[in-house]
């Protein structure tokens, strides 16, 4: 067989929601055209589809390798890799502790690069906006909640996203009403 047939057995398993299968018939193709950018990239995305990311970033790597002036190559490795270091960010964040600010600020340079490669994520602007809450940035988890709430079109995550920013609202206003009186009992003294 080849390459593009092997291709076309691996859209209809795609389409029979088989994506181990057509993981396998993409691997196939890949044997008979090993040189062929796009068989990569549909493969990445495949893979990506399977939670397999670390052979999808591989894959979209090398699909660049082969086809540098495919842009939509370049976009597609870029959401992995942003994809990638949100995954890495969360998890420091969920393995922190209460007073652990270096690794909410480790967490928080990870979904900063993140959210340059994927502007358009939501998901990734409403971890940084918890990153820098821990952080105690609340104007800017004011602005990554923002960021999220324009990009989102959905109800219930906009309900989400208005108690994040009253909490947000909150602590910000706490940090200043300290402020002032430390400000006021400093000129007592």
């Amino acid at each position: 067989m080849r390459a593009e047939d092997y291709m076309q057995m691996a859209y209809q398993s795609i389409l029979a929601n088989d994506f181990e299968q057509a993981i396998r018939w993409f691997k196939r193709a890949i044997q008979e055209e090993p040189e062929n950018g796009e068989l990569h990239y549909r493969l990445s995305i495949t893979y990506a589809r399977s939670d397999k990311l670390d052979k999808a970033i591989r894959h979209a790597a090398r699909a660049i390798v082969l086809s540098p002036n495919q842009q939509v190559y370049i976009l597609h490795y870029q959401r992995l890799e942003a994809k990638d270091l949100t995954r890495r960010a969360v998890h420091l964040l969920q393995q922190r502790q209460d007073d652990d600010t270096q690794t909410a600020q480790e967490a928080a340079d990870l979904l900063e690069r993140a959210v340059k490669l994927d502007p358009l994520s939501a998901n990734i602007h409403v971890w940084l906006a918890l990153a820098y809450g821990e952080l105690g940035h609340f104007h800017q988890a004011l602005a990554c909640v923002w960021e999220a709430s324009a990009l989102l079109q959905d109800d219930y995550a906009a309900v989400e996203l208005k108690k994040m920013e009253q909490r947000f609202k909150n602590n910000l206003n706490q940090t200043s009403k300290q402020r002032i009186v430390r400000d006021h009992d400093g000129r007592q003294n």
